[in-house]
């Protein structure tokens, strides 16, 4: 469905941006105007990449390539996440190095925020990162099963969480949001649900349940929220991305909808007459639309369009999400 419209919004396929260029992506977080930075995370060729993705199709490049800028920084690094700060800094968590990697916007490493541990600062395998209203980072501390506050020089403010199935309790935490009231919202990975916290931490709601149907979850990995407090959840081994309104209720789910190739991927077509002949014997190219688990949701708001990271096909796929959409009538 390239379409959805329900519940007095509706969600418009633009287009895809993806390929070999951005294998193994995993996270997005955007920067000043057209920038986006992306995780790739892969054995061998984990990176960080700055793009520019403007307005239209195909209006996509890459500007900085992080390991170019640092020959040999990504060697032994398994970074997870990203966010942008009020300085303009990109913030990367690592898992194996079990630190929060600074580069400044162009790609140029400056520091490392934390140390391997259980204490206030330290991590176990950090994931999610977001910056609230205050400049604070929150980071989610995945194996220390807890949310951490911290300056973005790195001092201890909060934290709040335990190992548990319990309120404000994880099971291996991984996305994380913040609404524009300062309410932070936590992809609890195998808890299979989404916590929301005012933002010091007071759990508020728990979003889902185990399971495939409408309003469950299966190891969800992140989630966004938009100006209008609607709610977006990556439900990865479901492969979709189902939306919540701010009262928790369910209103649809996106499944994928790439009908066309992306740029970069219409080149590496082209250029491989193996590979153009063997998506043309297919029966259906319909399986390729689709999501295949999807590991990031981000919420461009000055552009009203939803960022998902369809990891397993290398792309991103963006949705337009249109105010007064009317359906047409047709009488037949």
């Amino acid at each position: 469905m390239l379409t959805t419209s329900v519940a007095g919004r509706a969600f418009d396929f633009s287009h895809v941006v993806g390929g070999r260029q951005i294998t193994g992506i995993v996270n997005i977080a955007f920067g000043e105007g057209d920038d986006v930075y992306i995780v790739k995370k892969a054995a061998g060729f984990s990176d960080v990449l700055k793009l520019s993705i403007g307005g239209e199709p195909d209006d996509e490049e890459i500007t900085a390539t992080f390991s170019e800028v640092n020959q040999g920084f990504f060697r032994g690094a398994w970074p997870a996440c990203v966010a942008v700060g009020p300085d303009s800094n990109v913030y990367v968590t690592d898992e194996l190095r079990h630190v929060v990697s600074v580069f400044n916007r162009d790609g140029l490493f400056l520091n490392h925020i934390g140390e391997s541990g259980t204490g206030e600062g330290q991590f176990d395998r950090p994931s999610g990162i977001v910056f609230n209203a205050a400049g604070n980072m929150l980071i989610v501390d995945t194996l220390n099963h807890r949310v951490q506050e911290l300056t973005a020089g790195g001092a201890f403010v909060n934290g709040w969480g335990s190992q548990g199935s319990g309120e404000g309790q994880f099971r291996s935490p991984w996305g994380i949001a913040v609404d524009a009231d300062g309410h932070v919202y936590v992809a609890d990975h195998k808890n299979h649900r989404v916590q929301k916290f005012d933002s010091n931490g007071g759990f508020i709601a728990s979003i889902g349940s185990h399971g495939s149907a409408t309003g469950e979850f299966d190891h969800p990995s992140d989630v966004a929220v938009d100006p209008n407090g609607d709610i977006y959840v990556c439900d990865w081994v479901n492969n979709r991305v189902q939306v919540f309104d701010s009262e928790y209720n369910y209103i649809s789910e996106l499944g994928g909808s790439a009908i066309e190739l992306s740029k970069w991927q219409k080149l590496y077509v082209r250029g491989n007459p193996d590979v153009h002949k063997a998506r043309r014997r297919v029966e259906s190219l319909e399986p390729e639309w689709k999501f295949a688990l999807p590991t990031g949701v981000k919420f461009d708001a000055v552009r009203s369009r939803l960022f998902v990271i369809d990891s397993q096909r290398w792309r991103i796929q963006i949705f337009d999400k249109l105010d007064g959409y009317g359906d047409p009538q047709f009488n037949i």
